[in-house]
């Protein structure tokens, strides 16, 4: 068995000498987040040969608990006393706003914090560590859906679109299938690079990716596969979605022509360069509406448009519902 490897950071290291992981499940939690963290654990047992690695399901009452999908999932036990040095691990809805800031599990968190025990948070999992004040500072990273909530709720921490990240109390993750990424280094770093191998030729994982990868997207949002101009393109809009620069700036920076960008989006994305301009905007829109309790004309105003009507008007276009109505919706 090899030695644990030092790459992935100092805090990252610490947290995997914890060998008991306790999985608090609340509802509309990702099926997939914690079948990717148990079954790695899991299988990393089965490679080993013996019980490293241990684990508990839990919840705020010890019921049943329904996933996004709407699996029900039976856990071990409600909320369990705390152990120095447990890792707690955060699965819950993507929509963090359901779950309130005080009561039962906020406060067992936040007890278990000052107890010393660390935090992983998947997917939604790390909005709802900072909306408690258990993530205050540093990187944290978000999945690229929830960026925009992080940068304007949230202004001392630096939210990245990247696998995973370390702070000093708590690793964060982009959840989905970045939790098997995650799962391979916190094993890798206690049981050496042979054991997650095959934890992750078991799981049929090709190739497992650094925390410091940036999240890869599909269709409109990512073709970095299909075109490496495009892709370069995108990232100059996505970095300057605040002052957006003309398209022959962009065309400039890329170096091509402006004609050659536009023919560019036109086949791969099938808009102009200025058409996916504002459905980045729109899509930061609809991520401030879905997870912040931010006024319309407030995420109007942080969204770059100028007057709240031309706002609603684009986004009925483009989402089939105004932003009002969209609020009323999440409010049932």
């Amino acid at each position: 068995m090899g030695r644990p490897e030092k790459d992935i950071g100092l805090v990252l290291s610490e947290l995997v000498e914890v060998n008991r992981f306790i999985f608090i499940v609340m509802p509309g939690f990702s099926a997939l987040e914690l079948g990717s963290g148990i079954d790695s654990l899991a299988t990393a047992n089965e490679a080993l040969g013996k019980t490293f690695f241990r684990w508990l399901t839990t919840s705020e009452t010890g019921e049943n608990v329904e996933s996004s999908a709407g699996l029900t999932v039976a856990v071990d036990c409600d909320l369990p006393e705390i152990r120095r040095g447990d890792c707690i691990v955060v699965c819950c809805a993507f929509n963090s706003q359901q779950y309130p800031k005080s009561g039962k599990t906020a406060a067992w968190l936040r007890q278990a914090a000052r107890l010393g025990a660390r935090f992983c948070g998947l997917g939604g999992g790390a909005l709802l560590l900072a909306r408690l004040g258990l993530a205050n500072e540093g990187r944290i990273s978000a999945h690229w859906r929830l960026k925009p909530v992080f940068e304007e709720g949230y202004l001392d921490l630096e939210p990245t679109c990247t696998i995973f990240e370390e702070a000093p109390n708590f690793v964060s993750c982009g959840g989905g299938a970045a939790t098997l990424d995650l799962f391979s280094a916190l094993i890798r770093q206690k049981t050496g690079p042979k054991v997650s191998g095959q934890v992750a030729d078991q799981l049929l994982c090709g190739s497992m990716r650094d925390g410091d990868c940036r999240q890869s997207l599909s269709s409109l949002y990512n073709p970095k596969h299909r075109n490496e101009k495009l892709s370069k393109a995108i990232d100059v809009m996505q970095e300057t979605w605040e002052e957006p620069v003309s398209p022959s700036e962009i065309a400039r920076q890329v170096g091509i022509s402006t004609r050659q960008l536009e023919r560019l989006f036109s086949r791969h994305l099938g808009m102009s360069p200025k058409t996916y301009m504002m459905v980045i905007k729109l899509e930061r829109a609809r991520a401030l509406l879905q997870q912040t309790q931010m006024r319309v004309i407030d995420v109007a105003t942080a969204c770059g448009f100028s007057t709240q009507n031309m706002f609603s008007k684009h986004y009925r276009r483009h989402f089939g519902i105004s932003p009002r109505e969209e609020k009323v919706v999440l409010a049932h």
